[in-house]
């Protein structure tokens, strides 16, 4: 049995995989599974999903989990948690070439290409933190940033609760996010557009059509969403099991 550990900006999934069948175990505040140091030690063969910026094994930043340390983690098998959807995504819909979207606490994004994860030097694909104009703090310590029009921790600093379906899609923010994964697909030309995330799990594949609007009519991946809350511990889990 493989163990995919998704530590969320808001909740941690615990997930078993035994190469079949998925079997969710636990899930609770990340505030309080990182108090938890015997608990993390249990899991040492897992993969931890962390929803940070990672290169070469070494988390280097978590702006979305501010109590995060770091020094719990040295040594154990971790990921980026948007990478570990797109394993999943790739595993579910068998689309060699995609581009993962993940709308939660922050903005992820993370690439398949040739049914393999792309990582760059490590940080590919973190179109959240791209500047899209405007003078609003980031918790990542920029400015103007596409998280501070359209995440999670955005959407509730400045209205102080989760918004419905119809009130998401006529944020200005949702455009500019549309207009931002356009830009990735004019560079990656995918075969798919995956979407996941608490966001995304209020919104239907037909709300991302203004993406296509961005680009020119020769561009037109699939355009999906993945509504499983487990998506990323999965994606672990299944990285896990590889490694």
């Amino acid at each position: 049995m493989s163990v995919g550990i998704d530590v969320g900006g808001t909740f941690t999934d615990i997930v078993f995989f035994d190469g079949r069948v998925f079997s969710h175990t636990k899930t609770m505040k990340t505030s309080e599974f990182i108090k938890y140091h015997d608990l993390i030690e249990r899991y040492s063969n897992a993969v931890f999903a962390i929803a940070g910026w990672i290169r070469g094994g070494k988390i280097l930043k978590t702006p979305n989990i501010p109590e995060f340390e770091v020094k719990m983690f040295e040594g154990k098998m971790i990921e980026n948690d948007a990478n570990c959807f797109a394993i999943y995504a790739h595993h579910v819909t068998g689309y060699s070439n995609i581009f993962a979207v993940t709308l939660g606490t922050g903005i992820g994004a993370a690439i398949i290409a040739d049914s393999e994860l792309y990582r760059g030097n490590g940080l590919a694909s973190e179109i959240g933190h791209a500047f899209v104009g405007g003078e609003e703090s980031c918790v990542c310590g920029g400015v103007g940033h596409l998280e501070t029009f359209f995440s999670g921790w955005a959407i509730k600093r400045k209205f102080g609760r989760e918004l419905s379906r119809k009130e998401l899609l006529r944020l200005d923010g949702f455009r500019i996010l549309c207009a931002e994964v356009a830009k990735a697909v004019l560079i990656l030309d995918p075969e798919a557009i995956v979407f996941g995330g608490r966001i995304s799990a209020t919104l239907e594949p037909g709300d991302f059509m203004p993406v296509y609007s961005y680009l020119p009519p020769e561009f037109r991946p699939e355009i999906k969403v993945i509504k499983d809350p487990l998506a990323v511990a999965k994606g672990a889990a299944i990285l896990a099991g590889e490694r």
